[in-house]
């Protein structure tokens, strides 16, 4: 009788695992999550890009080895890569102006490199931004689901944002705002929750917390988020009043503790240096809205004309949906502060990045608005021949992005006659490389690709953390070839079937 209970109730246990592993095998959030990382991971360059990149790594790494924050050890590096001269080599202490956040969530990473017995820095940035922007790419799609969108409707905005946005560019690179922008999707999907579970509402405050770790900036979200938190389910005053503190309580054991770190690293609590030089307004930009424009429709930076389906989200955004109110506001709130917000700064163009990183949070909104506008693709050859075109030249765009290194592609059009170096770094407001069309880095990437030799001699002295040496900036396809490239394209196949068959 008691073989018999065992033998019934292992049973139990294993139709239970075989049921929830049937499950999760045909979630499409997996092979989703799979086919993303995929990618970024084949697309990622093994090494670092900026000298924001370089501050944030080397605080990982003095996290790892003497656990502060403290870089003054990585001076000379900045020094080699002409930075911080007015330093000696030998200063005692040096802060990175960088969130914390990506350097925390960095840590595992570094472990990992050291396992391997490989530079850390490689590895870091091989694994860490692939990771965050895949799962990025997972919560498009759950947001998406809890818009109401189908299965296969929500899959497909999550891969236009994947591979014909921004996102795919920023997947190399160890730059903050590809955490902020997922810590802010995060927030987002517990925000969305339709049943309304405090543990969502904290949870939502919890990953803003999180995204302003990443980049202080962030702080812009706010007012919409508390907005919806407060007034979006039409509660009593005092409900609303509970379900913002129950938001507010993590954002602010989350400011105690950023003042904490900034009396450590600057000896006061707020200071311009701990939220960035950049975050500046111009004092010789005689209209303002020039970064507002530049940000969308210049050659250089342009947002929507790198990646037209971003203009096509935004034109839905205000078009369609008259159900989904505050989601509508919600979305809009990112874009237009993001937009205006950094449009009005000295660095509104974010040099040297590709294009205008600064709206990488808003993208995946913009995107996610795009639905009813894809959906009516079906019905309509114009709409169908435009968004054709949106999707293509996105993916275009990326290619440029990902198979030339930007920094490589600022270097030859600065050989080309396209910014001013004679002073140091240019206005770029008024350079060309900003505004004429025969020097968008769009089209030196493409020239660049067809190239014999290697036009970058601005950069002939970096280096290897830094360094430029192969002309494709894929690190994989550069150290393995041809293996690598082929036993990607038949996992990315093997992935987008097993994709497919999960939406059917």
């Amino acid at each position: 009788m008691t073989r018999f209970g065992d033998h019934a109730f292992l049973s139990l246990i294993d139709r239970k695992i075989r049921t929830r592993l049937k499950k999760t095998i045909w979630n499409p959030i997996i092979p989703l999550f799979l086919l993303l990382l995929t990618v970024y991971v084949f697309s990622a360059g093994g090494h670092l890009y900026s000298i924001d990149d370089v501050g944030t790594y080397s605080t990982t790494e003095a996290i790892v080895k003497t656990g502060s924050i403290n870089i003054a050890y990585a001076i000379p590096l900045y020094h080699k890569l002409g930075f911080l001269q007015d330093l000696p080599d030998n200063a005692s202490s040096y802060y990175s102006g960088t969130g914390l956040m990506q350097s925390v969530l960095a840590i595992p990473f570094y472990f990992v490199g050291s396992w391997l017995g490989v530079e850390q820095w490689k590895i870091v940035d091989l694994l860490y931004s692939p990771m965050l922007s895949a799962i990025s790419g997972c919560f498009v799609y759950a947001i998406a689901r809890r818009l109401r969108m189908s299965r296969k409707l929500s899959a497909t905005i999550a891969i236009l944002y994947g591979f014909a946005t921004i996102a795919w560019p920023y997947a190399k690179f160890f730059f903050d705002v590809t955490t902020a922008s997922t810590m802010q999707l995060a927030a987002v999907y517990f925000v969305l929750d339709p049943n309304e579970h405090r543990k969502s509402i904290f949870l939502a405050g919890l990953f803003v917390g999180f995204s302003v770790f990443a980049r202080i900036a962030q702080v812009i979200v706010l007012p919409a988020m508390i907005g919806y938190v407060a007034f979006k389910h039409r509660v009593s005053i005092r409900r609303a009043i509970i379900r913002v503190g129950i938001f507010m309580i993590p954002l602010v054991l989350g400011t105690l503790l950023y003042e904490f770190l900034n009396i450590v690293k600057f000896g006061q609590p707020v200071t311009l240096a701990s939220i960035n030089a950049s975050i500046m307004f111009h004092p010789a930009l005689s209209n303002p809205l020039i970064g507002v424009y530049g940000m969308l429709l210049s050659s250089g930076e342009g947002l929507f004309i790198y990646y037209p389906l971003c203009a096509i989200g935004l034109f839905a955004l205000l078009a369609y949906g008259k159900n989904q109110r505050w989601e509508r506001f919600l979305f809009g709130w990112f874009f237009f502060i993001n937009l205006l917000f950094y449009g009005r700064l000295v660095f509104w163009h974010g040099w040297v990045a590709w294009g205008a990183r600064y709206l990488v949070p808003s993208v995946p909104y913009l995107i996610l608005a795009s639905a009813p506008f894809l959906q009516s693709m079906k019905t309509s050859i114009v709409r169908a021949a435009v968004g054709v075109y949106a999707i293509s030249f996105g993916v275009f765009s990326n290619l440029m992005g990902v198979l030339i290194n930007f920094n490589y592609a600022t270097g030859y059009l600065a050989m080309i006659g396209a910014f001013n170096l004679s002073n140091g770094a240019p206005d770029m407001a008024y350079e060309p490389g900003i505004w004429v069309p025969r020097f968008s880095p769009l089209r030196a990437s493409w020239d660049l690709i067809w190239s014999q030799e290697y036009p970058a001699v601005w950069y002939s002295r970096v280096p290897e953390i830094f360094y430029l040496k192969d002309r494709f900036d894929l690190f994989l396809y550069n150290t393995f070839g041809a293996p690598i490239l082929l036993a990607t394209l038949a996992l990315v196949f093997l992935e987008a079937v097993w994709l497919v068959r999960t939406l059917k």
